[in-house]
């Protein structure tokens, strides 16, 4: 028993260390798809009452994780073995990119569960961020451009 403790540590000792250039990668999906989750949780019994919340529904989530990790981890092989690592000067490329189509994803899941409940998308929200900001921008150069003229 002990034996079989051992190897099975051993084992795992082993994939996680190959794994840590991306375990931040695989960190940051896993957190996306539980953020994900509970949003959708969240949305599901406010919208429907608890009884819409079905255990069969939270099973894709590990079918899901699976998928998004797997693509993941394939795509870090392909990387580091077909691609010696660096590609276009940015390393591990192909992993990160993956990672932020599912990211994505995720955070497209989550906006659809807000526009649910009846906010604003978040690239609205997003949009209107960015247009206050130029705002504030362009005000700031008139008020500088004012200084300078009032010096002169």
């Amino acid at each position: 028993m002990i034996k079989k403790l051992k190897i099975i540590t051993i084992c795992v000792s082993i994939i996680g260390t190959f794994l840590t250039p991306i375990a931040g990668l695989l960190w940051l999906m896993m957190l996306f798809v539980l953020l994900d989750t509970a949003f959708g949780i969240y949305a599901s019994i406010k919208l429907e009452g608890l009884k819409s919340f079905k255990s069969h529904k939270l099973f894709n989530i590990v079918v899901k994780l699976f998928f998004y990790l797997m693509t993941i981890i394939m795509s870090f092989l392909i990387n580091k073995h077909l691609l010696n690592e660096t590609l276009f000067g940015i390393k591990y490329l192909i992993p990160k990119v993956v990672t932020a189509l599912w990211i994505y994803i995720e955070i497209k899941s989550i906006d659809e569960s807000s526009i649910k409940l009846g906010n604003k998308s978040f690239w609205v929200l997003l949009k209107e961020m960015i247009d206050k900001l130029k705002g504030i921008k362009s005000d700031l150069n008139e008020l500088i451009e004012d200084k300078k003229d009032k010096k002169d």
